[in-house]
């Protein structure tokens, strides 16, 4: 099997881990918030990476703790506001509108990055960004306040990208991780102070499933663009729309509608048309920025 298929499966099943770990949180998190469901996921990231670490010390030397402060800050946010969407939204639904963050990334990228504006190569990212638009309905009858939160979710998941590209010069992936993981359990230490025993006692399988899936998802992750380069096989990502829809349906009777649908054909479409552009730099550092995964 070729390195280009195996990234391929790798980051597909990747993006099935987050749709499950979203559905166990309809399951199982009423009686936890979003910022207790979270912390459950950064705590059992932290636990898989700290034996990397205690092997390799090295990785826990940062050389732009600031810029590794500020990614984990927008990774803690993007988490907490997707999953309190997530607590109210249908999967596909919050799922698709989190997919607004290439447009954020390509904006913030200009302003504050200095990257180049081109219309040409930029169309991919404004034809999902009106795919976002058609499946929230701003100022429709269909539109609900819910719906901010995953579009905020994604505001914070671009500031962690370009914190991501700023440090990508400079520390290892495994360092990023392990730093991503321990300021997140640092970060939301207060609402799990205050989780309730009994609903852990209760929902313990439910909620270390739904914790162990989001991690599988972010092993994965690493996995699949160690091995592939990123511009031929991140298109994958919006896999997760599928299995988001996919689980919906199967798992809570939800069929998205008509504007959910054209919607995310049109996110699907500007993901594999970024893509195509993108052949050019395949085997790049950067590659074609991933979008993000829910939660």
């Amino acid at each position: 099997m070729s390195s280009h298929l195996q990234g391929s499966v790798l980051l597909v099943a990747a993006m099935a881990c987050f749709s499950v770990s979203d559905a166990l949180v309809q399951r199982a998190g009423s009686g936890l918030d979003a910022g207790q469901l979270a912390w459950l996921r950064y705590a059992l990231l932290l636990a898989t990476a700290l034996p990397m670490a205690l092997r390799q010390p090295g990785l826990l030397r940062s050389q732009r703790p600031l810029l590794q402060l500020g990614r984990a800050a927008g990774l803690v946010g993007s988490a907490v506001l997707f999953l309190q969407g997530i607590k109210t939204l249908p999967i596909a639904e919050a799922t698709a509108l989190v997919f607004a963050s290439p447009l954020y990334v390509t904006l913030l990228s200009t302003l504050l990055l200095r990257e180049p504006w081109r219309p040409w190569r930029n169309a991919p990212v404004l034809l999902g960004f009106a795919g976002v638009l058609v499946v929230a309905q701003p100022g429709g009858a269909g539109f609900d306040a819910p719906m901010l939160f995953p579009l905020l979710s994604s505001l914070a998941w671009a500031g962690a990208v370009l914190c991501t590209r700023l440090l990508s010069s400079s520390d290892p992936a495994p360092t990023t991780i392990l730093y991503s993981a321990a300021l997140g359990v640092l970060a939301l230490a207060l609402p799990a102070a205050r989780m309730a025993p009994g609903v852990l006692a209760l929902q313990w399988p439910w909620l270390l499933a739904m914790a162990g899936s989001w991690c599988t998802a972010q092993w994965l992750i690493v996995w699949a663009y160690r091995i592939a380069p990123p511009s031929a096989i991140a298109p994958f990502s919006y896999s997760q729309l599928f299995w988001a829809a996919l689980l919906g349906w199967l798992v809570f009777g939800q069929v998205p509608q008509g504007p959910t649908l054209l919607g995310i054909a049109l996110i699907v479409l500007s993901g594999l048309w970024a893509a195509w552009m993108a052949r050019p730099a395949r085997g790049s550092h950067h590659g074609h920025d991933s979008p993000p995964p829910g939660g």
